[in-house]
């Protein structure tokens, strides 16, 4: 006690009648300061793990131990069979399941399941199995970014969807917004965020889009001009600037699978004065968000989109690896561990089309899920004649049939986008 209990002389001062007063500082000053500071912090790391638990949506049973093994066998595939000038072929690798409640398989995405698979293969075909693995063969055109030349609604039902590429006096997720720079494009603002901060303090609104809408990639760095125009640049509606470009992913372009992109993500900065209100069309306000690792093949999703508006989907593929094109660059570049959505047909025959970029993709119960940066936006005028699941005509009898994979949608697993640009959802 003697040791942590001490008082020590500051100083002494004299008197007017020559007396002396000294002053001491206590050690049990330093220790209540510690231990509120302690308990402080405490309080802190607590109130925020007790956050992020409340946002995070549970597990729903996921065999954690076993997606692990396949993700570690599906990564081997994609190093040999997605690396540059391997296959022409083949685009995509993922994770799904031949049949619902089946156990999982890896699937190979082809634009031609009766073309050579890669160089010099000839008429080979894919292996049934690798590692004890099942693998399937799925036919599917190559990805593309999803920013939009003037894009216009595809689909009969979507009225609303063509409001929302109007001027907004009160800014909301799924609307058409896009960077000054990007002349006659069109992107959607997904949603709203906040930047993570180690101390408590009053947060500013954020915008999250794409780096591909919210960016122009031609440039290296953020500068003054990288202002977010609503609507669009591409729009005929007349646009205004609500927010400033803050932060985003940098894309790499023409690379390979040993140096792959993980988000296609950015945010900007709203304008105080600029009235916003945290809803999607027809979705509502979104209440946490799915961990990568949580999201399940075969469950449903859905977003609102600049172009295609409301559309509902399914699922397809976790832990995609995928090469996407993107029009403005005119290069293509690879992802790792994305997620595939397939659209609920008939009622949808499109998820998504060009001008979507930036949209949210969320789950029936409000969580979000991923962010929408690629996906198909038109069928190559090559296969229009292979539609509804085959990739050979009724009469051919001498291979299988493939499924056939049209109108998908492509996003970035949400907690890695949250993750990496270290932010929160606005809920």
């Amino acid at each position: 006690m003697s040791l942590t209990w001490e008082r020590h002389l500051i100083r002494t001062h004299i008197n007017a009648d020559g007396g002396t007063t000294s002053y001491y500082y206590y050690d049990e000053f330093t220790w209540i300061v510690a231990a509120i500071a302690l308990i402080w912090l405490t309080w802190s790391v607590v109130r925020r793990y007790r956050r992020a638990q409340a946002l995070r949506r549970r597990s729903r049973g996921t065999d954690y131990k076993r997606l692990k093994s396949i993700v570690k066998i599906k990564q081997e595939l994609s190093s040999h069979y997605l690396r540059r000038g391997f296959s022409k072929n083949i685009h995509a690798i993922g994770i799904g399941r031949v049949d619902p409640g089946s156990d999982y398989c890896i699937q190979f995405f082809v634009d031609d399941a009766t073309a050579e698979m890669w160089g010099g293969s000839g008429r080979a075909a894919l292996a049934a199995s690798y590692r004890g693995v099942p693998l399937h063969l799925i036919e599917m055109p190559m990805a593309e970014f999803l920013s939009s030349l003037s894009a216009k609604s595809t689909l009969s039902d979507i009225g609303i969807a063509d409001r929302m590429r109007d001027h907004q006096e009160v800014i909301i997720g799924g609307i058409s917004g896009a960077n000054l720079n990007l002349t006659g494009q069109s992107g959607t603002i997904g949603y709203f965020c906040t930047r993570k901060s180690r101390l408590p303090r009053r947060k500013e609104i954020h915008l999250l889009s794409n780096s591909h809408v919210f960016a122009d990639l031609r440039k290296p760095q953020v500068d003054d001009g990288d202002l977010i125009m609503q609507p669009s640049p591409g729009e005929p509606s007349n646009n205004r600037p609500i927010a400033s470009l803050v932060n985003f992913s940098k894309l790499t372009f023409d690379g390979d699978v040993a140096d792959p992109n993980h988000v296609d993500a950015a945010i900007a900065r709203l304008w105080a004065p600029q009235k916003h209100n945290a809803v999607l069309p027809l979705i509502g306000a979104v209440q946490g968000y799915a961990k990568k690792e949580d999201i399940e093949i075969g469950e449903a999703a859905r977003k609102f989109g600049r172009t295609t508006g409301y559309t509902e989907g399914s699922i397809f593929s976790i832990y995609l690896d995928i090469w996407i094109r993107y029009d403005r660059t005119r290069q293509s570049a690879f992802f790792h561990n994305q997620i595939l959505i397939e659209p609920a047909a008939p009622t949808f025959s499109k998820f998504v089309s060009k001008g979507d970029s930036g949209s949210l993709l969320v789950d029936s119960q409000q969580h979000a899920l991923g962010l929408i940066f690629g996906g198909m936006a038109e069928l190559p005028e090559s296969v229009q004649g292979l539609r509804n699941g085959n990739s050979k005509p009724e009469n051919d009898h001498s291979a299988p049939r493939v499924r056939r994979i049209e109108n998908y949608g492509v996003a970035n697993p949400i907690s890695e986008v949250l993750d990496r640009l270290k932010i929160d959802l606005l809920v």
